[in-house]
């Protein structure tokens, strides 16, 4: 299971309630720095581990949450606050029997953001580590460790031909493909289908060497959505096109959510704020597919150069004016999410929903602005 799949629990409390020391007792490592000087932790520390008879999780360990008498303090707090967007259990660990004004908040947020939560004494006193494990076992959802077919709905059989295109240019990794290419390849393996991959312009060729059965999908980069569909359509007319980005839309995403705010494109205004969501953190190119390429097939599509961009990169919050100020932004597009759980997509697209911004998909966005 990759990590975008894998459940994540964080551990919460307020300063020194012992969250590190809990970490390395659950982990049997030394994965959290443990003093008894308050504030040791400051950014979440994620650790990786094999719950034996579940699987691989991801432990948090986080700052306390009553570290606000300060700055610095209160931006540990907000980082603290931010992963609850991605874990599927909360682990309060309180001072005493009965929670404090501050834990009592706090188990409200967990509970606003609807989490369920395992309450533990401080460092887990009392309780063997066997035990604590299997308190959060019974707590994770079922659904956080569900793996949905990654072709969706389509019949995808042993034998069945899949074409993937992966442009090979200055925007891919080094001496790599990019996550969602290699979950493709190896969904389909799985499957026993034969996966074909080629670069655009090696397309043609393929497409035309096929006789009487055309592959049963064509899977391409989004960038490349329109040189893919325009060979598609003449050399083998009936098959479907698709996105990588399009495929990750609708195991993490929701795509009726994507489609309907996808309308709001063609209502865009001069002067309007558009919010590009992104998931991972990578070096900014001249071609890069959010920054850049997005942007400016944006403003081609209609004809409107004024077009303000406000971009959102890896778990950063979303702008505070999305909630602040109603329609300060005219549309969001979120990435597919390849390197995210479905818990911090879904939180995404949820807040744009409450807040009345349309959200869409990079793969379905492209497709309609490149694709005639």
């Amino acid at each position: 299971m990759s990590l975008d799949r894998t459940p994540h629990i964080g551990l919460y409390g307020v300063a020194n309630v012992g969250k590190s020391s809990l970490l390395n007792r659950l982990t049997g490592q030394q994965a959290s720095i443990v003093s008894p000087e308050a504030g040791t932790t400051t950014d979440p520390v994620r650790r990786s581990f094999e719950i034996a008879g579940y699987g691989p999780v991801v432990f948090i360990d986080t700052a306390g949450i009553d570290d606000t008498t300060t700055e610095l303090g209160r931006l540990r707090v907000r980082k603290t606050r931010q992963t609850l967007t991605e874990v599927e259990v909360a682990v309060v660990l309180l001072v005493t029997e009965e929670p404090s004004p501050a834990e009592r908040e706090w188990l409200a947020t967990v509970r606003a953001n609807d989490l369920p939560a395992v309450v533990l004494p401080s460092r887990g006193d009392g309780l063997s580590t066997d035990e604590i494990l299997r308190r959060i076992v019974e707590q994770l959802p079922e659904a956080a460790q569900a793996d949905p077919p990654f072709f969706g709905e389509r019949r995808v059989e042993a034998g069945d031909r899949l074409v993937f295109v992966c442009p090979i240019d200055d925007a891919a990794p080094a001496g790599r493909l990019i996550l969602p290419q290699v979950q493709a390849l190896r969904a389909a393996l799985d499957l026993g289908a034969v996966a074909l991959t080629v670069q655009p312009a090696q397309l043609a060729g393929l497409l035309s060497s096929f006789e009487a059965t055309p592959p049963r999908l064509i899977v391409t980069d989004s960038q490349a959505f329109r040189e893919v569909t325009a060979t598609a359509r003449e050399f083998c007319p009936t098959a479907e096109v698709t996105s990588f980005s399009i495929l990750l839309a609708e195991r993490k995403g929701n795509r009726t959510v994507y489609a309907e705010g996808l309308r709001a494109v063609d209502s865009l205004k001069p002067g309007d704020r558009i919010l590009i969501i992104e998931n991972c953190s990578h070096q900014i190119t001249c071609n890069d597919i959010g920054r850049s390429k997005i942007p400016a097939w944006l403003r081609a599509y209609t004809g409107i150069d004024d077009l303000r961009f406000t971009f959102v990169a890896g778990r950063d919050p979303l702008p505070a004016a999305l909630s602040d100020s109603p329609g300060h932004f005219a549309l969001a597009i979120q990435c597919g999410g390849c390197v995210a759980t479905r818990r911090l997509i879904q939180s995404r697209i949820r807040a744009a929903q409450t807040n009345g911004l349309p959200i869409t998909n990079y793969g379905m966005l492209i497709r309609k602005l490149q694709v005639k």
